[in-house]
């Protein structure tokens, strides 16, 4: 980190001993080694925040990577999609025009005036059936066009 050696230890502390003396240097290593600690602490935070980081921009750049394949997938299914929508709309059209040529009037309507006669025949019941009604009545029957 510092690249520290042992013969630059030894000057700080020939150094400390001839500016501070014997009364304050236990004071004066007391305070730099606090602050060494700190600075220790600091340095070790701020490696693992990049650690991180770095690992949460690869995770985000693999999800990014995810959801581009999923977004593939999801436009490749809509034109599959798409597709059978148009094949059975022009299924449907095709169907529907050969219908309207091939289909014929099945029968033609002519207008009927006047008073017609039709035989009615009514349904046997039980007390027909003991009163032995057999023959048929004609009913008269008024269409009006």
């Amino acid at each position: 980190m510092l690249d520290v050696g042992m013969t630059e230890l030894l000057c700080f502390a020939i150094i400390a001993i001839l500016v501070l003396g014997p009364e304050k240097l236990p004071e004066a290593a007391r305070f730099a080694g606090r602050w060494y600690v700190r600075l220790k602490r600091y340095i070790t935070n701020l490696q693992n925040e990049i650690d991180q980081e770095l690992r949460l921009s690869e995770f985000r750049k693999e999800m990014q990577e995810e959801l581009n394949r999923i977004e593939a997938l999801e436009r490749k299914v809509q034109q599959q999609l798409d597709e059978i929508q148009k094949q059975q709309v022009s299924e449907s059209l095709e169907v529907t025009e050969t219908a309207k040529t091939t289909q014929k009037p099945i029968w033609k309507c002519t207008p009927i005036s006047g008073h017609y006669k039709v035989p009615y025949l009514t349904k046997v019941t039980s007390l027909a059936a003991q009163t032995d009604i057999s023959e048929t009545s004609p009913v008269e029957l008024k269409i009006a066009v």
